[in-house]
């Protein structure tokens, strides 16, 4: 089989599945984008993601655009149409090619001010494009403010709506972590930006009663100030440290010294500390907003709580600080496969093939009133 891959760069977040399919005997993967990595990213110290035996083609010519959308019975995978030059213009150049499209996206379900204009335009993309997609692998997918409804509600065939996820590449598990005086460490990695909610998580802390308990907070941001004035508000600023930032590589010794990942946003398409952190063995609290909630196995891995509430956080800190009594190199083993390349793209390859085994999808049928009413009363 042949499969194109159609990104904005080469995603960490997606190269260690494209590579294993990649290695899946009868495979031949191209991977085009229209740069390697962003600045942004390189200033952080993320190297180029290994691409194994992918074809990568970095800002592809008009003319290698039209001949890679077009090869003739390739399958044809676009992370993102809206806001997506190159993805757009491929899909568009494939059109008329015997070619099978998927699409790939993110969660879009953004409860707020937002989500009816976002909704509209999402539905206007699904009038003009879903006659021509054979599927929709959706990054973040199941819940009351999941894809599944978010798209399926703006008319895409909630029986082609893959449920897939972000995958990254696992860190060596350190030997031991280094000693906190038998005190418990609760780590936070990620922008320092109202939609983390940040602040939610030190009102949840602050009362957390495990006195040896401390938060460190790994990000930067334009809320920073204001979460330190909150801390010292809250009578917490001793027992909360922040970090502006680490090394990549620095981020996984830190994930691995924690007792746990708390990701608290009220809205994340996926989260993928949350797969980094499982794979070095770290349990994770994580809202019901955050798309990577789909890999919680609560009490297993992990804990979900309802976004903005800060008594289910602290109930679920609770939880993660008392009763968590796995073994943490059993679950860095068990989460490393779980969420691997090999495993993702093994489950990538038998969705697309099940589809492409099927008739093409007809039009949905449903009214707009039931696709903006209907999920209220849905888990």
């Amino acid at each position: 089989m042949t499969y194109v891959f159609w990104h904005s760069y080469l995603m960490f977040h997606q190269a260690p599945y494209i590579r294993a399919l990649a290695e899946l005997p009868g495979n031949t993967v191209h991977w085009c984008v229209t740069e390697d990595v962003p600045a942004y990213y390189r200033g952080r110290g993320y190297p180029l993601p290994d691409t194994g035996q992918v074809r990568a083609h970095i800002a592809p010519t008009p003319e290698q655009i039209a001949e890679l959308a077009r090869l003739p019975g390739s399958v044809q995978v676009f992370f993102g149409l809206r806001g997506f030059a190159l993805p757009l213009a491929a899909f568009k150049a494939s059109l008329r090619a015997p070619v099978h499209r998927f699409l790939m996206t993110e969660n879009r379900y953004e409860p707020g001010a937002r989500l009816l204009p976002r909704w509209l335009l999402y539905t206007w993309d699904a009038l003009r494009y879903r006659r021509h997609l054979r599927g929709l692998f959706c990054i973040g997918h199941s819940g009351r403010y999941g894809g599944t409804r978010f798209f399926s509600a703006c008319g895409y065939p909630r029986d082609r709506i893959v449920p897939f996820l972000h995958v990254v590449d696992g860190a060596p598990l350190p030997p031991a972590p280094p000693s906190r005086d038998g005190h418990k460490e609760i780590l936070y990695v990620g922008q320092l930006i109202p939609r983390k909610r940040v602040d939610l998580l030190l009102q949840a802390f602050s009362q957390l009663d495990e006195p040896s308990a401390r938060l460190r907070l790994i990000g930067k941001g334009p809320e920073e100030q204001n979460l330190q004035a909150l801390a010292r508000q809250l009578g917490i600023a001793d027992r909360v440290t922040f970090v502006p930032g680490l090394p990549n590589a620095g981020i996984a010794g830190a994930m691995a010294a924690a007792d746990a990942l708390v990701l608290p946003s009220r809205f994340d398409g996926w989260g993928a500390v949350v797969n980094e952190a499982l794979m070095v063995g770290t349990p994770v609290v994580c809202s019901n907003r955050c798309g990577a909630s789909d890999v919680i196995d609560p009490g297993r891995n992990g804990f979900v709580f309802e976004a903005g509430s800060a008594s289910a956080l602290l109930a679920s800190l609770r939880r993660v600080c008392r009763d968590f009594q796995g073994d943490r190199a059993a679950l860095a083993s068990t989460e490393s496969i779980r969420l691997g390349g090999p495993v993702a793209a093994a489950r990538f390859q038998h969705h697309a093939l099940r589809l492409l085994a099927r008739p093409a999808a007809r039009r949905p049928t449903a009214p707009l009133e039931r696709a903006m009413h209907q999920g209220e009363q849905q888990p």
